[in-house]
């Protein structure tokens, strides 16, 4: 039995003629007559008694057409349940992020995300970049955010912008907002930086190395928060994501940019090569990419303090 013989069983039912039938379900009238033919084989039961130009129903066929109608019915209704469930997001989201991003990127886009997909659970795991990668690769989470590199088998990297590191310095430090800092300026001030567990703390090494700053690097840590808390109570100086810079309102520390060549850092979506994402992923992809935009049009911050 199938969907398409229903629907002709009871096109014919209610047009009288095989004739009528085939002209409202737009086959052919012997493809129709066949399909309905085998429908009454499949079921062991004659559906119709064939008079001249016209059909109607046996016994059995108008015991069978109720029957035929809802069953009709409630594939339908799934098809429309299915369509709205896709619309209002039903079902669960899971989001990851790195620590460096997370307070930053996500809480902008949650609420207009919510109210896109009212019926969407939100989760959202705030975890190193290899922890996520993993849990993307395990279908744990949808998406995650990360910067590069995120090597992973089977895990796709899409970036979507970039951001400058910037030097994070006490406020009483700071050379001037415009100037920026020098190679020299820095080696002479003691380096406080997030732990290399961190990409982001991996990312500053590279530079203190690249640059011959590797020795000022006296301190580090494994939040975020501690680093600027530190750099604010006149501890040292660090690199940190500009993102973190244009959330800082303290003044306890200003945001300058390095002379000769500022540090970036990639910001990526982590995503399974092989996987669709649901709606509401594609929703939160499309919202941070143009968070991303927005913020590479907006005043940078720098030199606050």
């Amino acid at each position: 039995m199938e969907l398409h013989q229903l629907r002709y069983f009871v096109a014919a039912a209610e047009a009288g003629t095989i004739s009528r039938a085939a002209e409202r379900c737009r086959v052919a009238q012997p493809s129709l007559s066949q399909q309905i033919r085998k429908l009454e084989d499949g079921l062991g039961v004659r559906l119709f008694d064939r008079l001249g130009r016209g059909v109607e129903l046996t016994p059995e066929g108008r015991a069978f057409l109720p029957r035929a109608r809802r069953i009709l019915a409630e594939v339908r209704h799934a098809a429309e349940d299915i369509r709205r469930d896709g619309d209002e997001g039903a079902g669960r989201l899971a989001i990851g992020a790195i620590p460096t991003m997370a307070p930053y990127l996500l809480p902008p886009v949650i609420s207009p995300l919510r109210e896109a997909f009212s019926r969407c659970e939100i989760s959202i795991r705030e975890d190193l970049t290899e922890a996520l990668l993993e849990a993307v690769a395990d279908r744990e989470l949808d998406l995650a955010v990360v910067s590069t590199p995120a090597d992973h088998p089977g895990i796709e990297a899409e970036v979507i912008g970039s951001e400058a590191l910037l030097v994070a310095a006490p406020a009483a430090w700071s050379p001037g907002a415009s100037e920026g800092v020098s190679d020299a300026w820095l080696r002479e001030r003691p380096i406080v930086s997030l732990h290399e567990m961190h990409c982001l703390g991996r990312q500053i090494g590279g530079f203190c190395a690249s640059r011959g700053l590797a020795a000022g690097l006296q301190c580090r840590t494994a939040q975020l928060a501690t680093v600027l808390e530190m750099v604010g109570l006149g501890l040292g100086v660090s690199l940190v994501p500009e993102m973190a810079a244009r959330a800082d309102t303290s003044g306890a520390r200003a945001y300058l940019r390095v002379r000769g060549g500022e540090p970036k850092r990639a910001i990526a979506l982590a995503r399974r090569s092989d996987r669709a994402l649901p709606r509401p992923a594609i929703a939160l992809a499309g919202l941070l990419r143009s968070g991303m935009a927005g913020a590479g049009r907006g005043e940078d911050g720098v030199g606050k303090g």
